[in-house]
């Protein structure tokens, strides 16, 4: 078995995958699942109530289970 070297290359790579995942997590927190650009004016005040982006996405899969379900 192979040994785990850390070379400089290694630590940078493993330090923007942590950044990533922090800044992440931290969007999760704060928009919650709703995406649709929360500092907008439309915005999503965290959660999709009122969010014009989750209407959207309904939209979008509604249309989608239709054309499935005439084929």
């Amino acid at each position: 078995m192979f040994g785990l070297e850390f070379t400089p290359s290694t630590v940078v790579v493993l330090a923007i995958v942590v950044a990533w995942a922090v800044w992440a997590v931290r969007r999760l927190w704060r928009n919650g699942m709703c995406d649709s650009h929360a500092d907008s004016p439309r915005g999503c005040s965290g959660g999709c109530g009122g969010c014009a982006g989750c209407g959207a996405a309904a939209r979008m899969a509604a249309d989608m289970q239709k054309v499935v379900g005439t084929k």
